[in-house]
């Protein structure tokens, strides 16, 4: 593992290249992360201080967008199924255990989304192999 972490060149063009929109299906698995992302995003800076879990768990699922975005482990693998799953699910963790009544309504929303991202994604991409 080492010896591979080694060789390994990380060029910040080539991340960027990652994250722009793709065309065919991807574009449309991209849509979806770029929504999730947002929602996930907006419904973490709408915690109150005292609500570190949600937090945390809304920062995860951002973090989890931009790892199924940036395409690190083979569609076929059963990381890439944990961390669609992690997409769909938490989500709708931090709607039923956050205080802040208003977010409710964007995390259901981003966990429906990352829903529809994960089984469309499980039903082309994972399903065939």
């Amino acid at each position: 593992m080492l010896i591979l972490a080694q060789q390994l060149n990380l060029n910040p063009q080539d991340i960027l290249a990652r994250l722009a929109p793709r065309s065919g299906i991807g574009l449309l698995y991209d849509i979806l992360l770029y929504i999730v992302f947002i929602l996930a995003l907006i419904v973490m800076f709408m915690q109150s201080d005292k609500q570190l879990v949600p937090t945390m768990i809304s920062g995860l699922v951002g973090a989890l967008a931009v790892i199924a975005k940036l395409n690190v482990f083979d569609p076929l693998a059963f990381g890439a199924l944990v961390i669609n799953a992690g997409i769909f699910v938490l989500p709708l963790i931090v709607a039923g255990i956050t205080k802040a009544k208003n977010s409710q309504p964007l995390a259901i929303i981003g966990g429906v989304l990352g829903g529809v991202y994960f089984f469309l994604f499980w039903f082309i991409s994972q399903r065939g192999g």
